[in-house]
């Protein structure tokens, strides 16, 4: 099971983004572009910490969902 859950988890990291992904991330960088510039260089610092450690839990929650869903699937088929 773990090599097939790693499996779709990297083939999942290397698949091409949606045009819908790509428009909304955009939307996001523009709005933080924008807000990163109206921060003091402290604030900043702080915010790219926050940001950094929302990214490693986006990643954390990614692998838990797709480890559920295979394990659903799995438990679907027995």
């Amino acid at each position: 099971m773990d090599k097939i859950l790693k499996l779709l988890i990297d083939d999942f990291q290397n698949h091409k983004s949606s045009a819908e992904y790509q428009l909304v991330l955009n939307k996001v960088c523009e709005a933080e572009s924008a807000f990163m510039n109206s921060l003091s260089k402290k604030q900043k610092a702080g915010y790219l910490k926050l940001d950094f450690a929302c990214g490693e839990l986006s990643v954390v929650e990614l692998q838990e969902f797709a480890l559920f869903l295979y394990s659903e699937l799995i438990n679907c088929l027995k």
